[in-house]
């Protein structure tokens, strides 16, 4: 709130404007506030004529996620943040356990990023999102892991892991192509023992 009254001249002539967060007595120039924390939003335009918001979001308790001083590393661990960090340990303890590299754990962090972004972890099991963050990152890179491999190694239905995917799927309006069958060759073939015919 802008003080009606200057306190170095005792002024009331006072500018205040609110895009910018300043008040300004007009008698003696000293500024009141500067840079305060305003309500309403304002938008810019970049060179390619896209829209943005100007400004940083602040929780109603009007803590900022942002922290200075001593003990202080800048940014502090809010929800959204703490979220990603467990997504991304969740992505490299399921990606470790099904043998996938760190190209398939930095995409499929990508994935899980959208997924925070737009909440769709909101009311879904953490892993099953995580999962599918993965499989989806599996089917783009042309692995032989099926969603079914997944849901064993989480222990869960793999048609809930199902609805997700395709939910996920939908969101982010993803097109994967058909699951190319010559992926698995090797991998079924490997699991029926046929030794060095399997190769032939």
């Amino acid at each position: 709130m802008v003080a009606k009254v200057c306190p170095k001249c005792n002024s009331s002539d006072i500018d205040s404007d609110g895009s910018r967060g300043e008040a300004v007595c007009t008698n003696c120039g000293h500024v009141l506030e500067e840079c305060a924390i305003v309500s309403e939003v304002s938008f810019a335009e970049n060179s390619g004529g896209q829209s943005s918001v100007v400004g940083q979001f602040v929780p109603e308790n009007g803590i900022s996620s942002f922290r200075c001083g001593p003990g202080y590393g800048g940014f502090g661990n809010n929800s959204r943040e703490l979220t990603l960090a467990n997504g991304k340990r969740l992505i490299q303890q399921i990606a470790q356990v099904m043998h996938l590299g760190n190209d398939h754990i930095d995409v499929a962090h990508r994935f899980f990023q959208q997924a925070v972004q737009r909440n769709f972890i909101q009311g879904r099991k953490t892993h099953n999102v995580v999962a599918v963050c993965l499989y989806i990152t599996c089917r783009f890179r042309k692995t032989s892991h099926m969603l079914i491999d997944f849901a064993e190694n989480l222990q869960t239905d793999v048609y809930e892991l199902g609805s997700v995917f395709l939910k996920f799927c939908k969101l982010l309006v993803i097109k994967l192509d058909p699951i190319d069958p010559s992926l698995y060759i090797h991998r079924f073939a490997g699991s029926l023992e046929f030794g060095d015919k399997a190769n032939a």
